[in-house]
């Protein structure tokens, strides 16, 4: 009988999944509390390590990271958080468009500065939003040459876009990330490389913002909310800017179909940006109770017909910043009895993927620098002789110590599609075999 061998790829992300040891664990992390057998199984048929996603120390934000995994050069294709976020809401950007995340937001004034009181105006309704939303596009004059438009999201948030001839993303938030603060002044950033078009949209954000609090300050939303002693929506705070650009597709890059199952916003925007196919499941959410079982399932069927699936869960995450680490091992228990839908016929013809985007101890709240553990199982792959799939026992796994751009050539590798360097079967300069390939054909 024929040996199976692996030909697909799951890709699950646990959002935040490193941690440290915690009292309220028994000194043990929430990955190593939450140990079971279905994950077992897979350690005993793989290797793990640690991985930095970008270089030791240097925490990443979650849409780098996940691009660095798909093998993207950052330096040269990432276009920004703006338009990505945007993409994941559903937001349809033209190439070349300016995108920034928004808030509404609550300010008082100080000698003739806004000092934010509430940077999301007391959570209002999106059905508000909307409504100050709206009234601002019909109300902001953009500078001649430009047009600004402003979109609503869920509650409190929403994207601004503006486009224009001779315009950089390349400048700073004008939102101070804190209460109590005053709002930024929007200036070009120092390694700018177009200097000229980033000052030029810095001024325009300014001019937009005193307009905005302006006008925002005279609707009659707002004036009702103050009567019932309610927080005002009567500034805009913007942050995260990028230039809507085509990036290769994943399909392009690799030569492998991709979907995604995810439920928080921006995975699902970096999935459109990359060309992925995005799937919803019922019942899943970017929280502690989404549907677990239902998304690994989803992403188990989609392996049928799909050669890559990114599965990426937002709880780990969510537990971490809220410096729960009793609810980010119970989350990851419950991730781990999903895996019961894993059986040997899958582990045969798929190279499955545990890892996390970045650190996010419980005890800090935040993403760290500190690299994360990673698990591939594989029948394409060496297993090494570590018991359990932990930070700590990483140290000592078989994958050593990779960075995330070592992922994909890891993972084709283990599904026999790559080819020794130097090798040139195609035009392209790739490191794996292609599906199609140009044959030479006798005319006689």
């Amino acid at each position: 009988m024929q040996e199976l061998k692996p030909e697909r790829i799951l890709f699950i992300v646990l959002d935040g999944l490193g941690d440290h040891a915690c009292k309220e664990l028994d000194g043990l992390t929430p990955l190593e509390k939450a140990y079971s057998n279905n994950v077992k199984k897979l350690k005993e048929n793989g290797s793990q390590g640690l991985m930095d996603i970008i270089s030791p120390g240097i925490p990443p934000s979650s849409d780098v990271s996940h691009l660095i995994m798909f093998g993207y050069d950052v330096e040269n294709e990432y276009f920004g958080r703006g338009p990505i976020e945007a993409l994941g809401e559903g937001v349809e950007l033209k190439e070349g468009e300016i995108a920034f995340r928004g808030n509404l937001a609550t300010v008082r004034f100080e000698n003739n500065y806004p000092i934010v009181v509430d940077r999301r105006a007391g959570r209002i309704t999106s059905e508000q939003t909307k409504e100050l939303v709206e009234y601002l596009n019909s109300e902001i004059e953009c500078p001649e040459g430009c047009k600004v438009v402003f979109k609503p999201l869920s509650e409190h948030r929403f994207v601004m876009i503006v486009s224009g001839e001779g315009l950089s993303h390349e400048v700073t938030d004008n939102d101070p990330h804190a209460e109590g603060k005053p709002i930024l002044l929007c200036q070009p950033i120092d390694e700018a490389k177009d200097r000229k078009g980033a000052e030029r949209l810095a001024k325009i954000v300014n001019e937009i913002t005193i307009q905005a609090i302006d006008k925002l300050s005279k609707h009659e939303l707002n004036k009702k909310r103050a009567e019932s002693k309610l927080p005002q929506a009567n500034s805009i705070l913007v942050r995260s800017a990028g230039t809507m650009r085509k990036m290769k597709s994943f399909q392009e890059k690799w030569d492998l179909k991709a979907a995604c199952v995810a439920a928080g916003l921006l995975y699902r925007g970096v999935a459109k940006a990359v060309g992925m196919d995005v799937y919803d499941v019922e019942g899943a959410n970017g929280l502690l109770n989404t549907n677990i079982q239902g998304k690994t399932s989803k992403a188990l069927e989609l392996l049928k017909s799909y050669d890559f699936v990114y599965l990426h869960f937002k709880g780990t995450d969510v537990a971490s910043h809220s410096k729960n680490p009793i609810a980010k091992c119970e989350f990851i228990r419950r991730f781990y009895e999903s895996l019961n839908l894993i059986d040997d016929a899958v582990l045969n013809t798929v190279t499955i993927v545990i890892t996390g985007d970045h650190t996010t101890p419980c005890d800090r709240g935040m993403h760290t620098g500190e690299p994360v553990p990673i698990l591939i199982a594989s029948k394409g792959l060496r297993n090494d002789a570590t018991k359990f799939f932990s930070e700590r026992e990483a140290v000592s796994g078989g994958l050593g110590r990779i960075r995330g751009k070592d992922i994909m050539p890891i993972l084709l590798d283990s599904i026999e599609r790559t080819v020794e360097y130097g090798t040139r079967p195609s035009p392209k300069k790739i490191n794996y075999m292609p599906k199609s390939l140009e044959y030479l054909k006798l005319s006689i």
